[in-house]
């Protein structure tokens, strides 16, 4: 994987007034992908969007790290819901 893809996790906690053990708790918990190069941490692009949620919910609403394993879990739900109910939707306009 290629560096440009990947965001300094020392960079993102600065950003986000982070500690760095924040980060290392999501990974050990199963919440975060990381990956060590040369001794430094770091994120993948791809992973930002649900990071960023996970540190908004973890900041605004107080939410541990094990409560945001749970609420994870809640959206991926909800994504995979959503996307089915599209692909139903889909499928009775070719009857209408």
């Amino acid at each position: 994987m290629a560096t440009t893809d990947l965001i300094p996790a020392d960079d993102f906690c600065v950003y986000h007034q982070l500690e760095q053990t924040f980060i290392q708790s999501l990974q050990e918990e199963g919440l975060l992908h990381i990956s060590i190069i040369n001794k430094k941490t770091f994120i993948p692009v791809g992973e930002l969007p649900m990071l960023e949620k996970m540190v908004h919910l973890h900041r605004d609403l107080d939410i541990n790290v094990s409560g945001l394993a749970s609420v994870r879990h809640l959206l991926e739900q909800l994504d995979e819901l959503q996307t089915e109910l599209w692909r139903l939707k889909n499928r009775l306009r070719l009857y209408e």
